[in-house]
């Protein structure tokens, strides 16, 4: 890397105001690796010297200044390459130290990206104004690059100094090219190693129940509890609760950032949806358990039955909204609020740190999606309140002898490898029929990116995991291989279709912009960030902390929990019971041994009975 710097160590030297520059690398790679202290660092040129500085060399005096340069180490480049005492540490820098630089910005008339400026003159570079152009000393005026839109990016938006550093040689100022190296170690084998599980299989689980199998008492629990996380504020309710606090807008921000994510987005439209989806859940879970540790378990709303109604007073209220505009004014979350004057800066990341998203608040200034312009300060609805989803459909993506990202399509759109499955989203159904209209003025529900405004979010999320904890019980074989998961090369669906990026692998951290720590879910009192390969592990029927009250029901008699597939009549028998709220469960037995292969996909057959003959991918490097 340089940081631009003329024969003298100056920048701007065709100016009356020369001065000496600096500048940091800071990357994030998709392997996870980042920069840091771990790298080494090999200077070129060195400028200027002290001791020109002693004969004279200054801003006013340029020809008295000296540059030293060093030769290139032969093969430096190179995975054999050893550094040896040539090369020194890295120095991390703060932002306060080093600064971000200026932040480029997409010109939608030119279709090209930020403004550049010539570091002799310091005047914008003359070809196409500067944009989408470099400078170089064959080209003073400018040399054009080819720029997406999607890597016009603010570095900030996209890189956190809670994960990766700046970086440069021990002399910020003065060193202007350096060699950055950094060996990272690789699976000596053809394919990616699996991480090794090594979670305890438990043998008491808490037990989430149907919320209607509450009794009243119970359901009136889970309702003071969220309405106490909706209006008392994280240092309160931390002293108040304990660690495990958080407020309930908390969540909504939280997964806003995961949505609107410069990348892509980190918690949708992938492979990566139910494991980060299932960290959000039960992080809802630990804190609603914190307030009132008497509910036990995170209750969900089993949209396969009708009867009786959620959307009453004792439950949701109605859908629509019976207010003028839509508001819910009526059930168990009536009048629930949204915020206005919304501030990012209110919130922080696990390790303490302002969180980088471009999110600010709505067009409106409050807590909805960024094109959001509704200004009402309640939940709204404008869908139906007879939604319901097919049971027998539940069953076919639930029992799918598939691999993982199989499951997904299955739940979010119906598919399986590319053959219908189902008809209906078990995953969006809900969102949309439910919320209601769509686009800027939709129903909070519908709101893609703030959802979890609809306390209903938070049961009908905790169904869809209930389908996919169902699916790894019968795909047990699979956990070892962390059910097909792919571990590079992922692709995503709907609007991010045939798109890879880092948040979708196997090891990537899961929304790192705004991560799910270990202490976050409980795992332990660390702060490291979970990896989807982390959740997979460690939130398997046989790890998790929590069961669901049908898998004891389901275990005893198969059947029960299967599905009609073909041309026969869609019709089962869906094993929610009623079952106390005991926390002891028996454990089922799934192999946690290792492999080096990764099944990504597979093949549906032609009747959909099973998903059977998958084809298996080894990973290359």
């Amino acid at each position: 890397c340089m940081d631009y710097a003329s024969t003298s160590g100056y920048e701007y030297t065709e100016t009356t105001s020369a001065q000496i520059g600096d500048g940091v690398l800071m990357a994030e790679f998709s392997d996870g690796t980042v920069t840091g202290s771990a790298w080494s660092t090999f200077v070129v040129t060195h400028g200027p010297t002290a001791a020109s500085e002693t004969a004279g060399c200054s801003a006013s005096n340029l020809d008295a200044c000296v540059v030293t340069t060093a030769t290139e180490p032969t093969g430096w480049t190179g995975a054999g390459f050893e550094v040896d005492g040539a090369w020194a540490t890295a120095t991390e820098y703060t932002a306060d130290e080093a600064g971000w630089g200026r932040t480029p910005s997409w010109d939608t008339t030119a279709s090209c990206c930020g403004t550049s400026t010539s570091p002799m003159t310091q005047a914008t570079l003359s070809l196409n104004g500067g944009c989408s152009v470099i400078y170089t000393a064959e080209n003073p005026d400018g040399e054009a690059v080819a720029v997406q839109k999607s890597e016009c990016l603010d570095p900030q938006s996209v890189l956190s100094e809670s994960r990766s550093k700046m970086i440069w040689s021990s002399d910020l100022k003065k060193d202007n090219k350096v060699l950055f190296r950094l060996k990272v170690a690789a699976d000596a084998s053809s394919g990616i190693q699996c991480p090794v599980c090594d979670a305890v299989v438990r043998t008491t689980q808490r037990i989430r129940r149907e919320m209607r199998t509450l009794t009243d008492e119970e359901w009136g629990k889970v309702t003071a509890a969220m309405w106490i996380m909706k209006t008392t504020s994280q240092a309160d309710g931390v002293a108040a609760y304990g660690a495990s606090f958080r407020t309930y807008d908390y969540f909504v921000v939280k997964h806003l950032v995961a949505m609107v994510d410069l990348r892509g987005d980190q918690a949708h439209f992938g492979p990566m949806f139910m494991t980060w989806h299932s960290a959000f859940i039960l992080e809802f879970e630990n804190a609603l358990l914190s307030v009132d540790p008497e509910i036990l378990a995170m209750p969900y709303w089993d949209t396969t039955l009708t009867e009786p109604s959620v959307f009453t007073e004792k439950y949701f209220g109605s859908a629509p909204g019976t207010g003028a505009n839509g508001e819910v004014i009526d059930g168990a979350f009536k009048y629930w609020p949204i915020a206005s004057n919304f501030s990012m800066g209110d919130y922080k990341n696990a390790a303490g740190e302002t969180i980088s998203t471009t999110y600010t608040g709505s067009k409106t200034g409050m807590l909805r999606g960024p094109d959001a312009t509704r200004t009402e300060t309640t939940v709204l609805r404008f869908g139906t309140s007879t939604y319901a989803y097919d049971p027998n459909d539940f069953w076919k993506c639930a029992n799918l002898d598939s691999f993982w990202y199989d499951w997904y399509e299955c739940v979010e759109q119906g598919t399986a490898g590319g053959v219908g499955v189902v008809s209906g989203s078990l995953h969006s159904g809900p969102h949309a029929q439910i919320g209601g209209k769509s686009g800027d003025d939709s129903g909070d529900f519908e709101d893609v990116t703030a959802s979890p405004n609809d306390p209903i979010f938070f049961f009908h999320h905790a169904d869809v995991d209930r389908n996919a904890y169902w699916w790894m019980h019968v795909n047990a074989d699979k956990r070892a291989s962390a059910y097909g998961y792919p571990t590079e090369e992922a692709s995503g669906i709907g609007p991010y279709a045939g798109m890879t990026y880092y948040g979708q692998h196997l090891m990537d951290r899961m929304g790192d912009a705004w991560g799910f720590s270990a202490q976050d879910l409980g795992f332990s009192d660390s702060m490291d960030l979970q990896t989807n390969a982390d959740i997979l592990c460690k939130v398997s029927p046989t790890t998790a902390v929590y069961t669901y009250d049908f898998i004891t029901a389901c275990i005893a008699d198969g059947a029960a929990c299967q599905a009609t597939w073909g041309e026969q009549e869609n019709a089962t028998t869906t094993a929610t019971t009623t079952a106390a709220t005991t926390t002891t469960v028996a454990a089922v037995d799934d192999n946690t041994t290792t492999t080096t292969s990764q099944s990504q996909t597979s093949a549906a057959t032609e009747m959909v009975a099973s998903l059977v003959g998958g084809v298996l991918l080894v990973m290359l490097h």
